[in-house]
């Protein structure tokens, strides 16, 4: 499984930059993980909307990110210019976490996913139906757990109906679960690795930072989407024979102790 090669005469932002859009005033914990997620998984830079009153608790968890507050207290339409101005400085994006389901959010997802212009990385709520009618030309890699699969296909997620879906919209598919299903259509892979502990919330905040930050580390999305699935599952496995239990956070800051060793 790739993962991302260190360069030695690489500068700051050759190595990945990552722009996330994540939160709401009930969810604050989503977009800090995601982006500990990209930042732990190796990226340079690590751009952040989220809203205002959770900027402070961002800053307690990490120095490194770019924070950039929503217009007002969850994403709305009046943040999409700005959000689509920044992904044109940026190597992947990554939406969803902890949005919420305000139908105003879910009409600047709609509008944000239609112009933006490099590869994305689409978990949680900005997974609905609504989004499989969006014309694009930048890889999309979707990260449901079985629910969010079957409220977003109408089909139960199968590793045929998973291979099915990605090859009907041309895009990748990270099915999360005890097993992970994996597929761009052609090629499906189901990832084993991963533990108990991971149920905890957060896991998948996490997952789609790494995953995020291994596409604008220029790893192809489907061997992406393998590989930090892989890795992140055996992280989980290494860490949980030192502890009885752990949470979202723990696993990312252990994480990079793990890549290198693998």
């Amino acid at each position: 499984m790739e993962i991302p090669k260190r360069i030695s005469t690489s500068h700051k932002g050759e190595i990945g930059k990552v722009l996330i859009i994540s939160g709401s005033y009930r969810y604050y914990g989503s977009p800090i993980l995601c982006a500990l997620g990209a930042e732990v998984a190796g990226a340079d830079l690590i751009t952040l909307y989220l809203p205002e009153e959770h900027k402070n608790t961002a800053k307690q968890y990490a120095l490194n990110f770019f924070l950039n507050s929503f217009v007002r207290n969850t994403l709305g339409f009046e943040d999409v210019g700005m959000i689509i101005d920044a992904a044109k400085h940026n190597d992947a994006m990554i939406i969803g976490p902890g949005l919420g389901n305000d139908q105003d959010t879910k009409k600047a997802i709609i509008e944000i996913l239609s112009e933006i212009t490099i590869p994305i990385v689409i978990d949680a709520e900005a997974l609905f139906p609504e989004i499989l009618n969006i014309k694009r030309s930048v890889p999309w890699i979707l990260t449901p757990h079985h629910g969010e699969f079957t409220r977003v296909f109408n089909t139960l997620p199968t590793p045929e109906n998973v291979q099915a879906m990605a090859r009907k919209y041309s895009f990748t598919l990270v099915v999360k679960g005890h097993v992970d299903i994996i597929s761009n259509g052609q090629e499906l892979y189901l990832n084993k690795t991963g533990c108990s502990q991971m149920r905890v919330g957060g896991t998948g905040d996490v997952l789609a930072g790494i995953i995020g930050s291994f596409i604008a580390q220029k790893i192809e999305p489907y061997e992406a989407s393998c590989s930090a699935t892989y890795h992140y599952g055996k992280a989980g496995e290494e860490l949980s024979t030192g502890q009885w239990s752990f949470s979202s956070y723990d696993l990312a800051k252990y994480f990079p102790s793990y890549l290198s060793f693998s």
